[in-house]
């Protein structure tokens, strides 16, 4: 089982200043450093080792904090309260018991800059998690505070792993916490909220709402889809139906491909117009015919002869290539215009 404790320490170093605030202090000082952490309400001993390779660690609950909204900062006393400075890095400084270690690069903010000009602090004190082995593995949102007390080269604990809130554990690196171990690190000892209880159902029938609504669209597409099939099955069979009756009553005959295609057409674009100009077609007569003036070039004398009602069909069928947007009815008019000889008839 993998511990994890949120530590406070004090060391004897202290922050020397020249004037104005260093851009950078002692987070940590090198070696090996002694434990007295409270666990379960009781003492255990553990040991520190801070080497250069925990800088990657700390670097990364840097920016895991910064996923989450917020800017690692220290304070006074740990009071988690006023910000005295903000952290915006972390660097190992070598092995030098006073200037080495790892440090961090601090933006003060306005009042820690005159509590270290003042002499109101002179320590840091470093706030940090750790396993069970004692092994630093990031740090939280507050990563310390300025502090005046005694020196220490040891570390003093503050809380045990069962004290430390969610928002402290997200800062944890995943990799130093296999997943079965963090359920039952952060469950131990606390029971989830109500309120969390009730957060997790409402998500849970926001997700089956969701499923629903989808299901409920899926189907009104298909029926609507479904619909607009039927549609074009009516009109088709209308049409059909239309050019039917046309060759039934005599207005086309059944062999004039031009002439029903003209037909439907025309019923493809208003159906009332269709029924409108097959009321004033003439009923075929085959003796009736009329003569084009088409002559062919094999035969100047040669005049082609064609029936009324191709014609008028070719005439329609002419001007609604040239107007794609004309409707069936002002076709069947300008035909009628432009040829009033063959509509007469």
């Amino acid at each position: 089982m993998i511990s994890f404790a949120k530590i406070q320490a004090s060391y004897g170093n202290e922050i020397h200043i020249n004037g104005e605030p260093p851009a950078d202090i002692q987070w940590m000082p090198p070696g090996e450093h002694s434990i007295v952490a409270s666990k379960d309400d009781k003492p255990t001993k553990l040991q520190v080792t801070v080497s250069e390779e925990i800088v990657e660690a700390l670097n990364k609950s840097l920016e895991e904090i910064k996923a989450q909204g917020f800017d690692a900062y220290i304070d006074f006393n740990h009071n988690d309260e006023n910000a005295s400075g903000w952290v915006e890095g972390f660097f190992w400084g070598g092995d030098d018991p006073g200037t080495g270690g790892i440090r961090a690069k601090i933006r003060w903010s306005h009042e820690g800059a005159e509590a270290l000009k003042g002499g109101s602090y002179k320590r840091f004190s470093p706030t940090f998690l750790t396993d069970a082995k004692g092994k630093v593995i990031g740090t939280t949102p507050n990563a310390g505070g300025l502090v005046n007390r005694p020196a220490f080269r040891s570390i003093a604990a503050v809380m045990a792993a069962k004290d430390i809130n969610d928002t402290d554990l997200r800062f944890v690196s995943a990799s130093e916490m296999p997943d079965q171990e963090r359920k039952q690190e952060t469950t131990k000892g606390n029971k989830m909220p109500e309120h969390e209880d009730k957060l997790k159902k409402l998500e849970a029938e926001n997700e089956e709402l969701k499923a629903t609504i989808k299901d409920m669209k899926a189907k009104y597409k298909a029926q609507m889809d479904e619909n607009e099939e039927m549609k074009k099955e009516a009109k088709a069979r209308d049409v059909a139906e239309l050019v039917s009756s046309a060759i039934k009553d005599g207005k086309v005959a059944a062999k004039d491909d031009k002439a029903i295609n003209a037909l439907k057409a025309v019923a493809d674009g208003n159906l009332v117009a269709a029924k409108d100009l097959i009321d004033a077609m003439p009923v075929l007569a085959k003796a009736q015919e009329v003569l084009t003036g088409r002559i062919t070039p094999a035969n100047p004398d040669q005049v082609a002869a064609k029936k009324p009602s191709e014609v008028m069909h070719n005439v329609i069928a002419e001007i609604m290539a040239k107007n794609p947007a004309i409707s069936g009815e002002d076709a069947f008019r300008l035909a009628r215009e432009s040829k009033p000889e063959v509509f007469n008839s």
